[in-house]
């Protein structure tokens, strides 16, 4: 069980980061191309809300794994230092994210989207949203980051068992 838990949160985390990433480097990239070709930034913007409305899903998930993984190291363990009591935090944290970006920000855009050619009202409001999901999925990213590394530094360390049966 243990093996489980640390194989769910490693990948779950590893796709919360590197996927996040991987998504907001290819929005950039596409926005800053459209616009290159005299699509205005807010249009360029709503071409790419699909791929974040898509993502969430798949983050949504990868919460869900994190918070089994976590739970199942959490069921086990017996004794904890102040780094695994930030490993949960921050897993905690990111779960909260995760949610507050796929159930909060995400399902209003996606109702949005089909008016933002035609309302201005619409595209306000997308606005304001897109600006708020900008910091929800950075702190998506910063604690997914924090918790994948916390084990490094001894987090996941178990007294009395050797380092060297020990893994992230």
């Amino acid at each position: 069980m243990d093996t489980i838990g640390r194989v769910l949160r490693t990948i779950a985390l590893a796709i919360l980061f590197g996927g996040s990433i991987a998504i907001v480097f290819s929005a950039v990239v596409l926005v800053k191309a459209a616009t290159a070709d005299g699509v205005p930034v807010s249009e360029a913007a709503a071409r790419n809300a699909p791929i974040f409305i898509h993502y969430a899903k798949v983050n949504f998930a990868c919460g869900i794994v994190l918070l089994i993984g976590e739970g199942l190291d959490y069921a086990k363990r017996r004794l904890w230092n102040k780094l695994t009591i930030a490993q949960y935090a921050c897993s905690l944290l990111c779960v909260a994210s995760t949610m507050i970006f796929a159930l909060g920000i995400v399902p209003p855009m996606e109702a949005q989207l089909p008016n933002l050619k035609t309302s201005e009202e619409a595209r306000q409001e997308f606005r304001k949203m897109h600006e708020v999901s900008r910091g929800v999925f950075g702190a998506t990213i910063l604690f997914a980051l924090a918790s994948l590394i916390l084990p490094i530094f001894g987090a996941l360390k178990t007294p009395g068992v050797p380092a060297d049966r020990e893994s992230a």
